[in-house]
C-alpha cells in the first residue's frame, strides 16, 4: 500500500512569548526543520505508532481504549480524538530532525503531522484552522499542557504568521523577505509548564508589573507586523532586542540568556531575544543575510549548541 505523509515545522517566536497565555496576538513564523509521520494502512484492526528517534513503539487494536501516559501520548490522544473515523488499522512512524526540548515545539509538530496523515489517510475534511484547534484541545485539554494557541495555528498555516490566539483564533498570512534565524540553546533546565503556571498565577492575581509589561510586549507584536510587511529587518531586530528588556522587568530572563544575546548582537545579530516562557530553553537571533556562519559559530565559542534556520512558507 502507498504511503500516506504527514509533515509539520518546528516554530520559532519573533515577538509576543506568553501573550497567547492573555489571549493576545503573537507573532511566529515556521523553521526549516521538519517532523513527518509516514502511515501506511493495513487490512486487519492492528495499529502500530513508531519513533524512530526514541527507539519506541507502541502497539494496540482498533477501537482500543488507551491511556495518555506513554511516550507517544500526543500520538495516541490524537487517535482517541478521531478514532472514530478510523476505519482500519495502520503503521504510523515518525521521523524528526527538529531538536527536542529546544522550544522549538516538536511535541505540537509531532501532533500537527500525525492529524494531516489521518486526514489524509481517512478523508476525514478538517480545514486548517480544524487540524490547529484539534491540536490546540489534544495538548490543553486531554493532555493537560498549560499553553496558548501561538504553537498551534503558527505551525498548521507556516511561514510568518500573525495570530489573534483568543477563543475565536485568527491567522494572518504575511509575506515576508529573507529572515535568516539562529536558535542557541541555553541548556539550563527548566520546566515550561511549570513556569507557564506560575506565569499564569501572577496575571490571575493582576500583578501590575507583569500586566504592563506583557501590555507593551503585545505593542510590540503590532509593531513588528509592520515591520515584517514592510521588510524591515532592521526595525524587526530592534523590537526583538525591546522584548528582551520586557523579559528581565518580568522576571523570566536569566544571566545565561543575557550572555547568549548579548554575544549574538555583539557578532552582528539585529536582534536577539528569548523564546518562549523563560527560565532558561532556547533565545534566537535575527541575522543580516549572509551573517549565519559568524553568529552560529559566536554562539557556540560561548558553548552553546546552535541552529541555523530559514523561514518556510508551509
Amino acid at each position: 500500500m502507498s504511503i500516506i505523509v504527514g509533515k509539520a515545522s518546528g516554530r520559532i517566536c519573533l515577538l509576543g512569548d506568553n501573550t497567547d497565555l492573555i489571549e493576545k496576538p503573537a507573532l511566529a513564523a515556521a523553521i526549516s526543520a521538519y517532523l513527518t509521520v509516514d502511515l501506511e494502512l493495513n487490512a486487519s484492526r492492528h495499529i502500530r505508532l513508531l519513533a524512530t528517534d526514541i527507539s519506541y513503539s507502541e502497539d494496540f487494536e482498533l477501537g482500543g481504549n488507551l491511556k495518555l501516559d506513554s511516550p507517544l501520548r500526543y500520538m495516541t490522544a490524537v487517535y482517541t480524538r478521531l478514532s472514530d473515523r478510523i476505519t482500519s488499522g495502520f503503521e504510523a512512524t515518525v521521523r524528526s530532525e527538529i531538536p527536542i526540548s529546544a522550544g522549538l515545539s516538536s511535541s505540537t509538530a509531532l501532533c500537527i503531522a500525525f492529524i494531516e496523515a489521518l486526514n489524509d489517510a481517512f478523508s476525514i475534511g478538517l480545514s486548517t484552522d480544524e487540524i490547529a484547534e484539534l491540536a490546540f484541545v489534544v495538548e490543553n485539554e486531554d493532555l493537560g499542557v498549560e499553553c496558548g494557541r501561538m504553537d498551534q495555528y503558527a505551525i498548521a498555516y507556516g511561514g510568518v504568521t500573525y495570530i489573534e490566539t483568543g477563543s475565536a483564533p485568527r491567522v494572518e498570512k504575511l509575506a515576508a523577505s529573507e529572515l535568516p534565524i539562529i536558535v542557541a540553546d541555553t541548556e539550563e533546565k527548566h520546566n515550561t509548564q511549570e513556569l507557564q503556571v506560575w506565569l499564569r498565577r501572577r496575571i490571575k492575581a493582576e500583578e501590575r508589573v507583569l500586566l504592563d509589561s506583557l501590555g507593551r510586549v503585545v505593542d510590540l507584536v503590532e509593531e513588528g507586523k509592520r515591520a515584517v510587511v514592510a521588510g524591515d529587518l532592521e526595525r524587526l531586530g530592534g523590537l526583538m532586542n525591546r522584548q528582551q528588556q520586557e523579559e528581565r522587568l518580568m522576571g523570566t530572563s536569566t544571566d545565561r540568556l543575557e550572555q547568549l544575546c548579548r554575544t549574538a548582537v555583539n557578532a552582528g545579530a539585529i536582534g536577539a531575544k528569548q523564546m518562549g516562557a523563560g527560565g532558561g530553553g532556547c533565545m534566537i537571533a535575527l541575522c543580516r543575510p549572509g551573517s549565519q556562519p559568524e553568529i552560529k559559530s559566536a554562539l557556540e565559542a560561548e558553548g552553546a549548541p546552535a541552529w541555523a534556520f530559514q523561514i518556510v512558507s508551509g
